[in-house]
This record gives structure tokens, C-alpha cells and sequence, in this order.
């Protein structure tokens, strides 16, 4: 990685906002699939959302990318070392889950000997001659985990924003909501 920049990129605003649009209304709707009942409505619910589920995923490995190359921005000035030691790998937890969800997720169609289409195309072939159930089980175990833990983590992640915009009053939040103010000290 680079060594770090004082501020976000815009590129890195714009990428990060859209990731994380993309992974909360991915949450959402895992969800709302989850408690389907089995049957047609449901498989092509999955099919939506494995489609979204790849573009998020594609959004996420590209903000991957622009971090490795861009590197992470330094912490505020005044933040205590093992506050920014524990943002610093909340943020790379966070890169890392919104990357492996979808990778899991297309796991279980390889693990289900079903291809991967993105709304009718086809990304993924079939590899298997048929499902495996207990590579199944293992990858799918794997997303729901990681899912519920992502949801736990942007929790965190979203209360120390607004802790820091609203107790510290510090430019950590105003640095990824305002990226076109010049920085405040």
C-alpha cells in the first residue's frame, strides 16, 4: 500500500458510498429472501439477488483496488493510537467481509451445480455435475455468518461515525459526507 493521504479521494468517497448502499439493501433483501418459503417466487428473488450481489461484489473488489493503491488515509488529527489501531481494522474488516459475502454467494450456486448469471448473462458456468451438499452446507454457513457478522460490524462502524461527528466533534465523518469542503483541522 501507499503511504497514507491526508484525505479521502473522491474516487474513494464515491466508491465507498456506493458500496455501502449496495451491501445494506443486499443485507435487506438476503434477508427478506431468507424468510421466503421455497418455491418459484423465491428462486427468482435469488436470482435478483445473486444478480446485485455480484455487481456489489465487483463495486467492493474495485474499492479494494483504489485502497491497495491509494492506501488509507491517516487517522484525525488528535485520535488516540488504539483508536485509530481499531479503525484501522474495522475498516479492513469491513473490506475484506463486503469481498468474501459475495465470493460465498456465488460459492453456493457452484457448490448447488448451478451457473451464476448477472440479470441473464452468464458469469460463472456450471462446474459441477451436481450439487455437493456438504460443500453447500459449508459455503452457506459461510455467507449467512458473514452476513450477520457485516451487519454487526456497519453497526460499529456507523455508531463511530457518529460519535466521533457528534462527541468528538473531530472531521472524521465530515471527511467522507463532505468531499468537496475544504479540510477542517
Amino acid at each position: 500500500m501507499t503511504p497514507r493521504a491526508a484525505a479521502f479521494s473522491k474516487t474513494a468517497i464515491v466508491l465507498h458510498w456506493l458500496v455501502a448502499l449496495g451491501i445494506v439493501g443486499m443485507l435487506g433483501f438476503g434477508l427478506l429472501v431468507g424468510a421466503m418459503e421455497s418455491g418459484p417466487d423465491k428462486t427468482a428473488m435469488i436470482q435478483v439477488h445473486k444478480s446485485f450481489g455480484v455487481l456489489v461484489g465487483t463495486l467492493a473488489l474495485l474499492r479494494l483496488v483504489w485502497r491497495v493503491r491509494e492506501g488509507f488515509p491517516a487517522p484525525v488529527p488528535g485520535l488516540p493510537a488504539w483508536e485509530a489501531r481499531a479503525a484501522h481494522r474495522m475498516h479492513l474488516a469491513l473490506l475484506v467481509m463486503t469481498i468474501a459475502i459475495p465470493l460465498t454467494g456465488m460459492l453456493k450456486s457452484v457448490s448447488y451445480a448451478r451457473p451464476v448469471h448477472v440479470f441473464g448473462v452468464l458469469v460463472v458456468p456450471k462446474l459441477l455435475e451436481e450439487k455437493s451438499v456438504v460443500f453447500n452446507e459449508i459455503v452457506s454457513w459461510l455467507h449467512a455468518t458473514l452476513a450477520y457478522a457485516l451487519l454487526v460490524a456497519l453497526a460499529l462502524h456507523i455508531g463511530a461515525a457518529l460519535k466521533h461527528h457528534l462527541v468528538d466533534r473531530d472531521a472524521t465523518l465530515r471527511r467522507m459526507v463532505r468531499p468537496f469542503a475544504p479540510p477542517t483541522a
